[in-house]
């Protein structure tokens, strides 16, 4: 997510943070697996990781929100500079 001056924002990018989530819904599916005995891809499948996923889909569109809005904060203040990627100090 880049704002106008080009920069990236702060934090993980979209696909980092769907990444995350993808590794964390498995982790969760198969420990839910072992104590059901169902395979994981049944576990993902199930209502409950359905609606985590779908959950955690509308907080990673705040979260990027939010790193854009800190961003652009940080720009506006000086504390940021745009393409250098470091803290003014």
């Amino acid at each position: 997510m880049s704002d106008e001056s080009g920069m990236d924002a702060l934090g993980m990018k979209e696909e980092e943070l769907y990444g995350y989530l993808h590794d964390l819904l498995r982790e969760e599916a198969a420990e839910a697996a072992e104590q059901s005995g169902a395979s994981i891809t049944d576990e993902l499948a199930s209502p409950g990781f359905a609606a985590a996923e779908a959950a955690s889909t509308y907080a990673i569109k705040l979260i990027l929100a939010n790193n854009a809005f800190l961003t652009r904060q940080l720009l506006d203040l000086g504390l940021l500079h745009p393409g250098d990627g470091e803290a003014a100090g």
